[in-house]
């Protein structure tokens, strides 16, 4: 048992669930299923971790599974998602399900053998296109912009957790500066 992890991603589920219900009750319904996949999937991932650190050690492979799916299925969400935020874009079925149905093809796929190396650069390349988009939109003058682009520096800064092994545990900096960064993607949905 590993008392300091299962704080740590407890912490990173309970701001999952708790900015997803505080920040974006006012987003449109198809948006906010969108919204909604990417903090699921961050959160039922803390949970299952924090169940297998308290030496459940079978829950391991979900528990590997579930991160690439919030890698994949997650990621392509918060891109859409916020694409659709910073734009004032309202999605309807069709472009909520060809996000869904991708994410999930993309899961799969890197569930492949031959595919498991990629697994790393989706979540890298999700960070990038979120800062490209939050810097376009702060040429456009849009404040959320700056709300994205500090949830992104806190995702790519969360990649980089086993370089701050001497100040804390990476699973530790990685949950914690996660949850920094999912209460950032909260404030961007705030009204004005």
């Amino acid at each position: 048992m590993i008392f300091s992890h299962i704080l740590s991603g407890s912490i990173l589920a309970g701001t999952g669930i708790g900015v997803f219900w505080r920040f974006f009750q006012q987003v449109p319904l198809f948006n906010r299923l969108l919204w909604g996949f990417f903090f699921l999937t961050i959160s039922l991932t803390a949970i299952i971790g924090v169940i297998h650190y308290t030496g459940t050690e079978s829950l391991e492979p979900l528990h590997r599974s579930m991160r690439i799916l919030a890698d994949s299925l997650g990621v392509i969400c918060a891109v859409i998602a916020t694409w659709g935020l910073l734009n004032r874009i309202s999605y309807g079925q069709p472009g909520f399900l060809s996000t869904v149905v991708s994410g999930v093809v993309l899961f799969v796929l890197l569930l492949l053998p031959e595919v498991r190396l990629f697994t790393p650069i989706v979540p890298s390349l999700g960070i990038l296109v979120l800062m490209l988009m939050a810097v376009y939109a702060l040429l456009q003058r849009n404040k959320r912009g700056l709300w994205i682009v500090l949830a992104a520096m806190m995702m790519g800064l969360a990649t980089k957790a086993p370089a701050f092994d001497s100040v804390m545990s990476p699973v530790d900096f990685d949950h914690y500066a996660n949850a920094l960064a999912l209460w950032f993607f909260g404030k961007s949905a705030q009204p004005r």
